[in-house]
Protein backbone atom coordinates (compact mmCIF):
# COMPACT_ATOMS: atom_id res chain seq x y z
CA UNK A 1 0.00 0.00 0.00
CA UNK A 2 1.17 3.42 -0.71
CA UNK A 3 0.92 6.79 0.88
CA UNK A 4 -1.30 8.28 -1.37
CA UNK A 5 -4.04 4.95 -1.20
CA UNK A 6 -2.86 5.20 2.50
CA UNK A 7 -4.24 9.09 2.24
CA UNK A 8 -7.10 8.28 0.98
CA UNK A 9 -8.41 5.41 3.15
CA UNK A 10 -8.36 8.34 5.63
CA UNK A 11 -9.82 11.06 3.66
CA UNK A 12 -13.67 10.87 5.36
CA UNK A 13 -12.47 10.96 8.61
CA UNK A 14 -13.40 14.55 9.52
CA UNK A 15 -16.73 14.04 8.07
CA UNK A 16 -17.20 10.50 9.72
CA UNK A 17 -16.61 12.34 13.28
CA UNK A 18 -19.37 14.80 12.26
CA UNK A 19 -21.83 12.31 11.44
CA UNK A 20 -21.39 10.78 14.84
CA UNK A 21 -21.38 14.39 16.82
CA UNK A 22 -25.08 14.96 14.68
CA UNK A 23 -26.42 12.50 17.50
CA UNK A 24 -25.51 14.55 20.03
CA UNK A 25 -27.77 17.44 18.64
CA UNK A 26 -30.87 15.43 18.20
CA UNK A 27 -33.09 14.90 20.28
CA UNK A 28 -34.49 11.69 19.33
CA UNK A 29 -34.51 10.36 23.07
CA UNK A 30 -37.05 13.34 25.30
CA UNK A 31 -35.22 13.63 28.12
CA UNK A 32 -38.69 12.79 29.93
CA UNK A 33 -41.47 10.48 28.63
CA UNK A 34 -44.97 10.30 30.43
CA UNK A 35 -42.74 12.09 33.48
CA UNK A 36 -39.73 8.95 33.43
CA UNK A 37 -35.98 9.47 32.25
CA UNK A 38 -35.24 7.26 29.15
CA UNK A 39 -33.28 4.96 31.00
CA UNK A 40 -36.19 4.30 33.77
CA UNK A 41 -38.12 3.13 30.57
CA UNK A 42 -35.56 0.99 29.38
CA UNK A 43 -35.49 -0.61 32.39
CA UNK A 44 -39.05 -0.93 32.36
CA UNK A 45 -38.68 -2.16 28.87
CA UNK A 46 -36.24 -4.77 29.77
CA UNK A 47 -38.12 -6.32 32.85
CA UNK A 48 -40.81 -6.88 30.32
CA UNK A 49 -38.69 -8.47 27.22
CA UNK A 50 -36.77 -9.95 30.13
CA UNK A 51 -39.90 -11.99 31.80
CA UNK A 52 -41.63 -12.52 28.37
CA UNK A 53 -38.39 -14.02 27.05
CA UNK A 54 -36.90 -16.26 29.84
CA UNK A 55 -40.60 -17.30 31.27
CA UNK A 56 -39.67 -15.75 35.06
CA UNK A 57 -41.63 -13.47 37.38
CA UNK A 58 -39.23 -10.77 37.47
CA UNK A 59 -35.72 -9.92 36.94
CA UNK A 60 -33.05 -9.55 39.70
CA UNK A 61 -30.93 -6.12 39.94
CA UNK A 62 -28.12 -7.97 38.67
CA UNK A 63 -29.56 -9.14 35.65
CA UNK A 64 -30.58 -6.00 34.58
CA UNK A 65 -26.94 -4.46 35.31
CA UNK A 66 -26.14 -6.97 32.88
CA UNK A 67 -28.75 -6.68 30.70
CA UNK A 68 -28.23 -2.94 30.06
CA UNK A 69 -24.55 -2.75 30.76
CA UNK A 70 -24.54 -0.55 33.45
CA UNK A 71 -24.01 -1.40 37.40
CA UNK A 72 -26.26 -2.65 39.80
CA UNK A 73 -25.99 0.69 42.30
CA UNK A 74 -27.03 2.48 39.33
CA UNK A 75 -29.88 0.01 38.43
CA UNK A 76 -30.83 -0.32 42.17
CA UNK A 77 -31.34 3.86 41.80
CA UNK A 78 -33.47 3.59 38.95
CA UNK A 79 -35.42 0.74 40.25
CA UNK A 80 -36.15 2.12 43.30
CA UNK A 81 -37.41 5.33 41.54
CA UNK A 82 -40.43 2.44 39.49
CA UNK A 83 -41.24 1.22 42.85
CA UNK A 84 -41.73 4.73 44.42
CA UNK A 85 -43.57 5.84 41.31
CA UNK A 86 -45.90 2.80 41.57
CA UNK A 87 -44.47 0.88 37.80
CA UNK A 88 -42.23 -1.77 39.71
CA UNK A 89 -42.46 -3.66 43.36
CA UNK A 90 -39.64 -6.00 44.90
CA UNK A 91 -40.92 -9.33 45.63
CA UNK A 92 -38.00 -12.08 47.77
CA UNK A 93 -37.65 -15.79 46.49
CA UNK A 94 -39.95 -17.92 48.97
CA UNK A 95 -37.05 -21.10 48.26
CA UNK A 96 -34.16 -18.34 48.77
CA UNK A 97 -34.76 -15.30 50.61
CA UNK A 98 -31.28 -13.86 49.29
CA UNK A 99 -32.84 -13.27 46.03
CA UNK A 100 -34.94 -10.73 45.05
CA UNK A 101 -36.74 -10.04 41.93
CA UNK A 102 -38.28 -7.19 40.30
CA UNK A 103 -41.62 -7.32 38.67
CA UNK A 104 -43.98 -4.80 36.69
CA UNK A 105 -47.00 -3.91 38.37
CA UNK A 106 -50.24 -3.43 36.25
CA UNK A 107 -49.23 0.12 35.68
CA UNK A 108 -45.89 -0.84 34.87
CA UNK A 109 -46.86 -3.50 32.28
CA UNK A 110 -49.15 -0.83 30.77
CA UNK A 111 -46.49 2.08 30.26
CA UNK A 112 -43.91 -0.87 29.14
CA UNK A 113 -46.30 -1.60 26.52
CA UNK A 114 -46.62 1.83 25.09
CA UNK A 115 -42.82 2.10 25.42
CA UNK A 116 -42.33 -0.60 23.47
CA UNK A 117 -44.44 -0.04 20.75
CA UNK A 118 -43.68 3.33 20.35
CA UNK A 119 -39.72 2.09 20.11
CA UNK A 120 -41.37 -0.36 17.74
CA UNK A 121 -42.67 2.51 15.35
CA UNK A 122 -39.91 4.48 15.49
CA UNK A 123 -37.57 1.58 14.25
CA UNK A 124 -40.17 0.87 11.81
CA UNK A 125 -40.28 4.05 10.27
CA UNK A 126 -36.80 3.89 10.24
CA UNK A 127 -37.00 0.71 8.40
CA UNK A 128 -39.31 2.77 5.62
CA UNK A 129 -37.26 5.26 5.10
CA UNK A 130 -33.95 3.65 4.50
CA UNK A 131 -35.07 0.37 3.52
CA UNK A 132 -34.42 -3.20 4.48
CA UNK A 133 -31.19 -3.81 2.70
CA UNK A 134 -29.43 -0.67 4.06
CA UNK A 135 -31.53 -0.96 7.81
CA UNK A 136 -29.62 -4.57 7.68
CA UNK A 137 -26.28 -2.99 6.82
CA UNK A 138 -26.27 -0.31 9.42
CA UNK A 139 -27.40 -2.92 12.02
CA UNK A 140 -23.84 -4.70 11.43
CA UNK A 141 -21.86 -1.48 11.52
CA UNK A 142 -23.56 -0.34 14.49
CA UNK A 143 -22.56 -3.58 16.02
CA UNK A 144 -18.78 -3.43 14.71
CA UNK A 145 -18.45 -0.20 15.95
CA UNK A 146 -19.80 -1.09 19.46
CA UNK A 147 -17.60 -3.83 19.50
CA UNK A 148 -14.34 -1.51 17.86
CA UNK A 149 -15.31 0.87 21.12
CA UNK A 150 -15.81 -1.93 23.43
CA UNK A 151 -12.64 -3.20 22.68
CA UNK A 152 -10.69 0.21 22.84
CA UNK A 153 -12.75 0.78 26.14
CA UNK A 154 -11.27 -2.34 27.43
CA UNK A 155 -7.06 -1.73 26.34
CA UNK A 156 -7.83 1.27 28.04
CA UNK A 157 -8.50 -0.40 31.37
CA UNK A 158 -5.24 -3.02 30.87
CA UNK A 159 -2.98 -0.15 31.43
Amino acid sequence: MDDNSNDRKYENMDALIEAFQQFSKINWQKPTLWGLKPSEIRVLITIKVGVEREGKKGQTVSDLSKLLKVTSPTITQMVNSLMAQGYAVRTTDTQDRRISEITLTDKGKHLADMALAKTRETFKGMIDYLGKEQSDDLMQLLNGVYSYFEELGNRQNEF
